[in-house]
């Protein structure tokens, strides 16, 4: 959740750190073969510290605790991971209609954890995609998948995969309703933002009008 920016930075300062204790300690010790070790011990112990520093000042402005921000990391990292298996389900589908709904299933869930990266708050208010609906979205896709490809085509594999892709859709409606949790703050806050500028506009037109009606 740290960013981009962040990223290059510490590396920056680790890269830095790094070799202005190099030049020192050559200046005044014979490094020889330690030189290696050495410098990737300091980066090691520089990147791992100022990282500390980076999330302590993230937390700080995001208004979570420390307890907080390690768990919406821990598990916007686990969601990637499932994001990765559903999207490895790809080779496996067999028809164009569950492929395309596995598609959009990626989409939606992409989308979710993209817009809680970026604002951890909005993690509680989607807390039921992480904990359940993605997870089942993978465990449902791998079940479909291992039966699509089944050399036995009778009536109870054939139900068993109907209903299973009646739940996947049923779940995908699921998702659809957890991005629009995540997004309603923002649509919140548009709409505010609009009546403001409606109101300021409407203040306007009435200045006009009774500047000209003198």
């Amino acid at each position: 959740m740290l960013g981009a920016a962040n990223l290059f930075t510490r590396h920056a300062l680790n890269f830095l750190a790094t070799f202005t204790l190099l030049v020192i300690s050559g200046l005044n010790f014979d490094l020889g073969f330690l030189f290696v070790p050495i410098a990737i011990g300091v980066y090691f112990i520089s990147n791992v510290t100022i990282k500390a520093i980076q999330k302590k000042k993230k937390t700080k402005e995001l208004g979570l605790t420390r307890s907080e921000y390690r768990h919406i990391e821990a598990q916007i990292k686990l969601a990637k991971n499932h994001i990765q298996s559903l999207s490895q389900q790809f080779i496996r589908v067999r028809s164009v209609r569950s492929f395309k709904l596995l598609n959009e299933m990626l989409k939606l869930s992409k989308r979710i954890v993209g817009i809680v990266h970026r604002d951890p708050h909005k993690f509680y208010s989607v807390e039921d995609f992480f904990y359940s609906h993605l997870p089942s979205a993978v465990e449902l896709t791998k079940n479909y998948t291992t039966l699509s490809q089944s050399q036995v085509k009778d009536t109870e594999i054939h139900l068993a995969l109907e209903d299973t892709r009646k739940a996947l859709k049923g779940l995908h409606g699921t998702m659809e309703e957890d991005l629009k949790s995540a997004l309603s703050s923002d649509l919140e806050n548009l709409r505010m933002e609009l009546d403001f500028v409606k109101l300021e506009n409407d203040k306007k037109r009435q200045q006009i009008e009774f500047r000209g009606g003198k």
